[in-house]
């Protein structure tokens, strides 16, 4: 039997971002009920993968797809049932080594629990969390505690950012070591205990506050953004101008990228030469040019199928300022369109308006999982790229908060130093008083970038929209200064 074969049940917005976490050795099969999903796994992973188009239901299925042969089984559809079902036949018709599977309802989960599969909760999942559980480095302790993930085992990465420091320098908020295992022996955790490569590491806490932990213990953050891939896709309208180019030279000299890959409509290709010129020799491998008539959610997962290039970037021009008679069809159509490039792309978005040089990056807080992204994310560029990092913060009404809201702003403002002092940087928090789209519209004027999260975005009907505006998406569409767009955490995850 191969080593370490995988089998992804579901390639939605959970299985989809996985698979591009994966190291390409691995043997992978991918099932799926859709034709387009597991197309999209060929693009993202290659002939390496095994695709097999199916109900995962079906014994007969799972019989055909040599499901007994696999080391681990990630059951990860949307559906509660579906995972219960598939979770039941493979306890009670395989033998599998391991069962990893999403879970929603408390029922569900105590289901999935009985057929011994190992449960990540919809909610809380992550991307990294669930390649590194893959990997051996990091899983959850059942049995004890409330069963909310509050409790991680996790193998420290011999290349982590924490590795060989005292426990002392830490500083934890919200998480605590429990207990450490190393080479067969139990220590104690004390403030003078230094953590050493592979070491097995009980975490207590927060589930939010030690998923972060986990990942900065389990996995090694390569530079920025070379984490999701190694080229710079840049998208060519025709209408953008000098300053646009000039950003595009100043993101290739300031990030380790290996390709440039343009596209762009027929009647852009005067720009597309005019951006050659300037690139030079910037790349390792020379830069690829594709004229398409397409829009770029529509034209990018055909391009990264053809060149084999996976975006580590997607830069492309901010939406263009329309009549209000208009506004609430293109504000729809261009946040799909925005949301679709980054879920096939897998990659960040930047929104390039000139601000360059980066020195003065604002994160405004919307909601705590997007701010978890996006600050960690600024905190990380900042260990290549210096500059400032400020959250911004928009005061909330007393008179219209409720309770929610209130209890997720208080968790908001813990979030920013916990991820200051795991990142060893400072980072700076500015309140805004009044409307927040218009605050943080103003606000950002001081500033050379914005990090947000796609994830923060909503996409509710057209009264909602009215009574209720998405200030995330208004606060990025308004934003004076280039605007870097984290994928969200389900699909970038």
């Amino acid at each position: 039997m191969a080593e370490s074969r995988f089998v992804i049940i579901g390639l939605g917005t959970v299985g989809r971002p996985l698979i591009t976490m994966l190291s390409r050795d691995i043997p992978l099969v991918c099932i799926d009920l859709g034709a387009e999903a597991l197309e999209a796994a060929r693009q993202i992973y290659g002939e390496a993968a095994t695709l097999i188009q199916g109900d995962a239901t079906s014994r007969l299925m799972l019989e055909r797809a040599q499901i007994g042969e696999a080391d681990t089984i990630v059951i990860c559809t949307t559906s509660e049932r579906v995972n219960i079902e598939v979770a039941r036949l493979l306890a009670e018709h395989f033998v599998v080594q391991r069962v990893i599977a999403l879970g929603i309802t408390q029922e569900g989960i105590a289901e999935l629990e009985r057929y011994g599969a190992e449960v990540e909760s919809i909610f809380t999942v992550s991307a990294i969390g669930l390649r590194n559980r893959l990997e051996l480095k990091t899983k959850a302790v059942h049995g004890i505690g409330i069963g909310k993930n509050e409790i991680l085992e996790v193998e420290v990465h011999p290349f982590s950012r924490l590795v060989n420091k005292p426990l002392a320098s830490l500083r934890p908020q919200r998480w605590r070591i429990g207990i450490i295992y190393r080479e067969g022996q139990i220590v104690v955790p004390t403030g003078a205990v230094t953590l050493k490569p592979h070491d097995k590491v009980i975490v207590l806490g927060d589930p939010q506050a030690i998923n972060t932990i986990a990942q900065m213990l389990t996995f090694r953050f390569e530079a920025f953004p070379r984490e999701y891939g190694d080229a710079l896709y840049v998208y060519l309208s025709g209408m953008e101008g000098d300053r646009y180019l000039e950003e595009v030279v100043y993101i290739l000299d300031t990030f380790p990228l290996n390709q440039l890959l343009i596209f762009h409509p027929p009647e852009a290709t005067s720009r597309a030469e005019k951006l050659l010129k300037r690139v030079d020799e910037r790349c390792s491998e020379p830069p690829i040019v594709e004229a398409t008539p397409l829009l770029p959610s529509m034209a990018i997962g055909g391009i990264m199928k053809r060149h084999s290039a996976r975006p580590a970037l997607v830069m492309l021009a901010p939406p263009r300022p329309v009549g209000v008679l208009f506004s609430f069809i293109s504000e729809r159509s261009e946040k799909l369109m925005m949301m679709e490039l980054s879920r096939i792309a897998g990659a960040p978005l930047l929104l390039a308006r000139g601000t360059f040089p980066y020195q003065k990056i604002a994160v405004p807080c919307f909601d705590d999982p997007g701010l978890q992204q996006a600050l960690g994310t600024a905190l990380e560029m900042s260990s290549s790229v210096h500059f400032e990092i400020t959250t911004l913060f928009a005061t909330l009404s007393p008179y219209i908060a409720t309770d929610e809201e209130i209890r997720e702003f208080e968790m908001m403002k813990k979030t920013v130093p916990d991820l200051a002092l795991l990142f060893k940087k400072n980072v700076a928090i500015n309140q805004l008083e009044g409307n927040p789209i218009r605050a943080f519209r103003e606000s950002l004027d001081s500033f050379d970038m914005t990090v947000a999260s796609i994830g923060s975005w909503r996409t509710d009907n057209f009264f909602r929209r009215v009574f209720r505006p998405d200030v995330c998406w208004h606060t990025v569409k308004r934003a004076p200064v280039t605007t870097l767009l984290i994928p969200s955490a389900q699909s970038a995850i």
